[in-house]
């Protein structure tokens, strides 16, 4: 497989949860309807994100590289939606489950784009 960050990853790097994010869900308070809208405004911010990043990534590379990379992602998609899914069976409240499946994409998907900082830093630097 060409790219697999480590979950670990997703808290690190120069991408993390937006501070839109970061201010509605502290606002939620222990809402869970509250939570699962700043979830999902957030989930969708971060998934364009990632999109656009995986975009302007792959013009830096070339052939084989290129469609590896684009292969990578499609199975990046479906691996963390099971994954995501999976790890949030554990919790037996659907809307808690949901926002827990909707953070775990969050935070994979932080992840991927700190992957991709790096992919973009190498070939900065010619490696």
């Amino acid at each position: 497989m060409f790219f697999a960050p480590p979950a670990s990853m997703a808290a690190t790097g120069s991408h993390d949860f937006s501070n839109i994010f970061k201010a509605c869900y502290s606002a939620a308070n222990a809402s869970d309807e509250s939570k699962s809208a700043c979830l999902a405004d957030e989930l969708n911010l971060q998934s364009k994100a990632v999109a656009d990043l995986h975009q302007s990534t792959s013009e830096l590379l070339a052939g084989a590289e290129k469609q590896q990379l684009a292969d990578d992602f499609v199975g990046w998609k479906k691996s963390i939606l099971l994954d995501c899914s999976i790890q949030a069976d554990s919790k037996t409240v659907p809307l808690e489950r949901e926002n827990a499946r909707k953070y775990c994409l969050i935070e994979r998907t932080l992840g991927r784009m700190n992957g991709y900082e790096t992919i973009r830093q190498d070939r900065a630097l010619g490696k």
